[in-house]
């Protein structure tokens, strides 16, 4: 674990173990306010998830997923039979067992991190299922930037990365 991730980390258990402490204190207190805590600290779970639970190559995604949600970027998807136009990252949540589940406009898509292999292109991700069976592809309108993939060097040795673009592969090896 990188030195960055280390620190966020400690700083979301720090808030998630406060947040479980005022959670029992209104356990009792019957107010709608109490389920929209409940739902923060069902966020900062999927936070803390980000962290430990899925791979670098699914971390880069969740990057590049969030950084078109805060910089008001689109992502299009295609999954088998379902098609989404360029469409604004409503949320991104990491549920247990490397469950990643993403909505997009209307559609809301998942998959198991494990149970796929990745292809990353300048402007798009796919999603390959290992048994080849299904596809996923994230189109996004803010293309991958040369900072952000500075920060994974280590997706060029991950096992379920199948295939880096030279362009991003030059700017990840530059670290390297």
């Amino acid at each position: 674990m990188r030195e960055e991730d280390s620190i966020l980390l400690e700083c979301l258990e720090d808030v998630y173990h406060n947040f479980e402490k005022a959670l029992r204190k209104v356990q009792k207190v019957r107010s709608i306010h109490v389920r929209k805590f409940e739902q923060l600290f069902d966020e900062l779970l999927s936070e803390r998830r980000v962290f430990e639970d899925i791979s670098i190559p699914a971390r880069l995604i969740i990057e590049q997923l969030l950084e078109s949600q805060f910089k008001v970027g689109q992502v299009a998807l295609e999954a088998e039979y379902l098609r989404q136009p360029f469409a604004s990252v409503d949320y991104v949540k990491i549920e247990e067992f490397g469950i990643i589940r993403v909505k997009l406009g209307d559609v809301e898509v998942k998959w198991r991190d494990g149970s796929y292999s990745y292809y990353f292109y300048p402007d798009k991700v796919e999603l390959r299922a290992t048994d080849e069976k299904s596809s996923i592809k994230l189109f996004f309108s803010i293309p991958f930037n040369q900072q952000t993939l500075e920060r994974f060097p280590e997706i060029l040795k991950s096992p379920n990365v199948v295939y880096v673009h030279p362009q991003l592969e030059t700017w990840i090896r530059k670290v390297l």
